[in-house]
């Protein structure tokens, strides 16, 4: 289905007008900085005030594992009870871990720092940057950079050097096919079927005799052609097989005697190409035949014609070459050894 903002386009703007709207740069994508920093972090949104939780989430948010103090049943109390939170989980402490995976990202931190007007919230974000730059996972990234650098640098010191041992171009295609041999894939040959050996057996001359011999098969008995089977006797005809055992009616169709017309072309009406085609050809006098008296009289233009290169090419007949190959002799009959 459409949304509604496409069906009022469709009703009341003309495609080209449509096109324009649609080809406005949309604002969101045009702001400067981060729309998910905001201004109060900490804070909780009026929106998120007023909402009511769906059905869904109530019934997410009742606990998978209901102790034994706990009655759903029972109307919620106004405040919270300390029994049912265990002492346990009251004096918890989290571990150095947990407290460096909760600081948020430093990006956040420093647009937030940004957009902070008050001193408290300033201080806030300040004391939060001071952790994050404390953090385990900050100077393991330093150590991973300061790595990283290290390995750039030695590459850059072995490349230097490669380059001034390859001078020549020479080397350094000598250098890429070695390069290329190394870099291909190795080729894994299939691995060979271990031949399995035979058991020794006794030899066994009955037994060989037995399969030498040939198979004897029994004919089977010849059919009485007027012995009827049990089984036609009990066939029941279907309706389809009762259907097709019925003759067709076909009309009679009378012979054609040949030579007569058929009432077909005696009703039909010709065209005039047909009409153009029954007249004769109208020949000038002396030439109403297409055969000449004297058959073997050549033309005078005949005589004086000159053949082309072309059919003189072609009038030359064909040379092949003689054929190399030896007829191969008979051998002689000689002793057999």
């Amino acid at each position: 289905m459409l949304s509604r903002r496409v069906r009022y386009a469709m009703a009341h703007l003309s495609r080209k007008e449509h096109t324009a709207l649609l080809a406005r740069p949309n604002w969101r994508r045009l702001r400067r900085f981060d729309m998910n920093l905001l201004a109060k972090p900490f804070s909780v949104r009026r929106a998120a005030l007023r909402g009511r939780a769906s059905k869904r989430i109530r019934v997410m948010a009742q606990p998978k594992f209901v102790t034994k103090k706990y009655d759903p049943a029972a109307p919620p109390p106004p405040y919270v009870l300390p029994q049912r939170i265990h002492p346990k989980t009251l004096a918890a402490k989290s571990s150095r871990r947990i407290v460096e995976l909760a600081l948020p990202r430093k990006r956040n931190l420093l647009g937030a720092m940004q957009l902070v007007r008050t001193k408290s919230m300033k201080a806030t974000v300040s004391d939060l940057l001071l952790k994050v730059r404390k953090s385990r996972y900050q100077r393991y990234r330093v150590f991973c950079n300061a790595r990283q650098a290290r390995e750039a640098k030695k590459k850059r010191r072995l490349m230097a050097k490669l380059r001034k041992a390859l001078t020549k171009p020479e080397d350094w295609q000598r250098h890429m096919r070695v390069l290329e041999k190394l870099a291909a894939p190795k080729v894994v040959r299939p691995k060979k079927k271990p031949i399995k050996k035979r058991k020794w057996r006794p030899f066994d001359s009955e037994r060989l005799e037995a399969l030498a011999q040939p198979i004897v098969r029994v004919q089977p008995k010849a059919k009485e052609p007027l012995e009827v089977p049990p089984k036609a006797l009990t066939y029941k005809i279907t309706k389809r097989m009762e259907q097709l055992r019925i003759a067709r009616h076909r009309p009679e169709i009378p012979l054609r005697t040949p030579g007569a017309v058929t009432p077909a072309a005696t009703r039909a009406t010709a065209s005039q190409r047909i009409i153009a085609l029954a007249k004769p050809v109208l020949r000038p006098v002396g030439k109403e035949r297409d055969f000449r008296e004297d058959a073997f009289t050549v033309s005078p233009t005949a005589l004086k014609a000159r053949c082309s290169r072309r059919i003189k090419r072609l009038a030359k007949p064909k040379t092949y070459p003689k054929p190399t190959f030896k007829i191969p002799k008979p051998p002689r009959a000689g002793r057999k050894r």
